[in-house]
């Protein structure tokens, strides 16, 4: 069969010259418009939906790289590896995590001064990473995620110092400092859920037991003081079996002075 250009007079349009309808064109291009906007809305969904707050000691395995908010108290300074991580440990009362962040999050938290401190209240945001042998760590999301309550930011008065002989039941509760020399130590047993008590006197005779447990001492990197030295104890009046005491919430409540002035 012969071909000729006549032939092609049955078609006004052939090849590359096929143009779609104006209708169809119309739709493709509102069809990548909401294909965009959908990817932009769930991008911004992700961004600022609400992360839960889980406690530390509910995580479980299956919880692995979920992401979660921890709210508690900060239990150790943050420190910055030399490869510019950092890391903190933190607890809420059911249970303690470590908390780990990239260079680019220690860098910020440095920047803004918000590097958390012991006793400082935080609530962080991060990545759960589960496992039988290394526990349960918190990978943070970033600087922003984290939220940060200086310890003591809300106290907008000095602790009063009252004396050890000054010191009664009318107390209780009350938040006071004291200074004495540290007269002897009982050290908890093996096992053992009663505290430390030191108890300090004054020249007068009056003596106070100070009482602490063990995140204390670890905050004193594990050491008491020696018996003789003098000491600064700031804490809440408590009352135990009729017995006036004082206890110490936080290590740096809690200090060897040269002293008793």
């Amino acid at each position: 069969m012969n071909s000729s250009a006549g032939d092609n007079e049955h078609y006004p349009v052939c090849g590359s010259q096929v143009k779609r309808p104006f209708r169809i064109r119309v739709l493709q291009y509102a069809s990548l418009v909401l294909a965009v906007a959908g990817l932009i809305l769930l991008y911004l969904f992700s961004v600022n939906r609400d992360i839960p707050v889980v406690k530390i000691g509910n995580i479980t395995p299956t919880m692995n790289f979920a992401c979660v908010r921890i709210v508690g108290e900060v239990t150790s300074d943050a420190h910055i590896f030399k490869s510019g991580g950092i890391i903190f440990n933190m607890k809420d009362g059911s249970g303690d995590i470590v908390v780990l962040g990239g260079r680019v999050e220690a860098a910020s938290l440095e920047a803004l001064g918000n590097l958390p401190r012991r006793g400082d209240q935080v609530d962080v945001a991060g990545s759960l990473s589960v496992s039988s042998d290394q526990g349960v760590k918190l990978r943070m999301l970033s600087a922003d995620q984290l939220r940060l309550r200086r310890k003591n930011a809300a106290i907008g008065h000095s602790v009063p110092r009252v004396p050890l002989s000054d010191i009664t039941v009318a107390h209780k509760g009350r938040q006071v400092a004291v200074v004495g020399k540290l007269k002897s130590i009982d050290v908890p047993g093996l096992g053992s859920r009663t505290p430390y008590v030191l108890t300090l006197e004054e020249d007068n005779g009056a003596e106070l037991a100070v009482i602490f447990w063990e995140d204390v001492l670890q905050g004193l990197d594990n050491k008491l003081p020696i018996p003789g030295k003098i000491i600064s104890a700031r804490g809440k009046v408590e009352v135990y079996q009729d017995k006036v005491q004082l206890k110490v919430g936080d290590a740096d409540d809690l200090c060897v002075v040269e002293s008793m002035k």
